[in-house]
């Protein structure tokens, strides 16, 4: 079943249920708990960034009324989306975060082009990029709370890896995005890196808390470094992908729900060499 509060969105039209929800900010947790026995809702999958706080505060609610969800800890939901804490709490990890400032006078030196964007929320609509030190400040007056970050040039890949509630990962699948529109993968192949596998997923394992699927964006410069742009607790536009590799993260996570962990493989075999193509809304696999 797909639920929105957009009665005509897109995925109303591709699901064999379809129910509309309150707006999230209109939800409290009599009316949740009413909207998910009315609807016999027995798992949820948030699937947008908006909605990720909200299902972690409410899912030991949920829980406790036998209703699950895939979702993260409030606090590991908190450091995902606050992009100047994500690069603080990750300027020392595996994989570091691309450094971030609340000043655009206090960036590293050695760059000459930056990047400006809000510090919560998707950055897509309203991101300056390529920017000179001069461009900043005008573009940050755009802005509701800027953060300030230098332009990293390179090729861009995604991780996803499904965590389990004992903060265990469940392999990794990498795949390089190759054409990207608003932020989000439209075309896109899966690698085999092992390096950058474990590097990964020591980097995950430094936000307690991270659970179910988990999305990480990567850029690698001209020197093969890596550099963590964010992870997003969440599927993600192009994780049929993922999920058409092996990463069976939604079954996974019913499957623990369950209390049948014993069900899901430690070391899970992907397959590699797989492309996504969407096009006109349709995802398309080969």
């Amino acid at each position: 079943m797909g639920a929105d509060s957009d009665k005509s969105c897109i995925g109303s039209e591709k699901v064999q249920q379809f129910s509309t929800i309150p707006p999230i900010d209109e939800l409290n947790r009599e009316s949740l708990l009413h909207f998910c026995k009315k609807n016999n809702v027995q798992f949820v999958v948030p699937t947008r960034d908006g909605e990720l706080p909200f299902w972690a505060e409410h899912q030991d609610f949920l829980l406790s009324n036998q209703i699950g969800v895939m979702i993260s800890t409030q606090s590991a939901v908190q450091i995902c989306e606050d992009k100047y804490l994500f690069a603080k709490h990750l300027e020392k990890a595996p994989v570091r975060a691309i450094q971030t400032s609340l000043s655009s006078t206090t960036l590293p030196a050695e760059y000459d082009r930056f990047v400006a964007k809000e510090r919560t929320g998707t950055a897509s609509s309203s991101i300056g990029i390529n920017l000179r030190q001069g461009e900043l400040q005008k573009h940050s007056q755009k802005l509701k709370e800027p953060v300030f970050q230098p332009q990293i040039n390179g090729r861009e890949f995604s991780a996803e890896t499904w965590i389990d509630k004992n903060n265990r990962c469940h392999g990794v699948i990498l795949r390089w995005r190759t054409l990207v529109v608003n932020g989000e993968s439209h075309k896109s192949i899966t690698f085999k890196n092992s390096e950058w596998e474990e590097k990964l997923i020591a980097t995950f394992n430094r936000i307690e808390g991270l659970r179910g699927h988990i999305l990480a964006q990567v850029i690698v410069d001209q020197h093969d470094k890596l550099h963590l742009v964010e992870i997003n607790p969440r599927l993600g536009g192009a994780s049929p992908l993922a999920l058409a590799s092996g990463l069976h993260s939604v079954k996974w996570a019913i499957l623990e729900f369950l209390e049948l962990s014993n069900q899901i493989p430690l070391e899970p075999v992907f397959k590699n060499g797989l492309q996504l193509i969407k096009k006109d809304g349709y995802v398309r696999i080969q």
